[in-house]
């Protein structure tokens, strides 16, 4: 089987990193990603996809990228499940990824920054994934990335 994903997007939102009980670092964040248009449009259509990382990629993530931020991801599809606040079973895509390239320079960052307008997050309309917390019981050992 192949589960293998590369992607091309801007961060959607700021990285948060939290830690696992095991003090793994964990860090998610979201993309946008462009598609091609259809055939019966001319407008590119988005998609806005989750993404989490481990170890030493979950820190340079976390310090080094904000909102806006153009990024190449390698990683694989996963899925997990979990049963909301509500008593209602959740479901949650994610890519977890393994490599993240920084793909505009400081300068770039900085203007791009400068020229965005500070405005208010929307709030979100459906109950978000868990917490990282909820990973806590990930083993290092099982932790294919390690300290990458």
């Amino acid at each position: 089987m192949i589960n293998s994903v590369v992607l091309v997007g801007r961060l959607a939102n700021d990285p948060e990193m939290r830690h696992a009980a095991s003090g793994t670092q964990i860090t998610k964040f979201r993309i946008a990603v462009s598609r091609p248009p259809r055939r019966d449009s001319d407008e590119e259509e988005t998609d806005w996809l989750n993404v989490v990382c481990f170890g030493r990629i979950a820190e340079n993530v976390a310090q080094y990228l904000d909102k806006g931020a153009l990024v190449g991801i390698e990683g694989r599809v996963q899925s997990r499940t979990w049963e909301g606040q509500d008593g209602k079973r959740r479901y949650e895509v994610e890519i977890n990824a393994f490599r993240v390239q920084f793909l505009e320079t400081r300068q770039e960052a900085e203007r791009r920054r400068s020229a965005q307008p500070s405005r208010p997050e929307p709030e979100p309309e459906e109950e978000a994934a868990p917490p990282p917390e909820a990973l806590d019981d990930v083993d290092e050992q099982d932790d294919p990335f390690g300290d990458q």
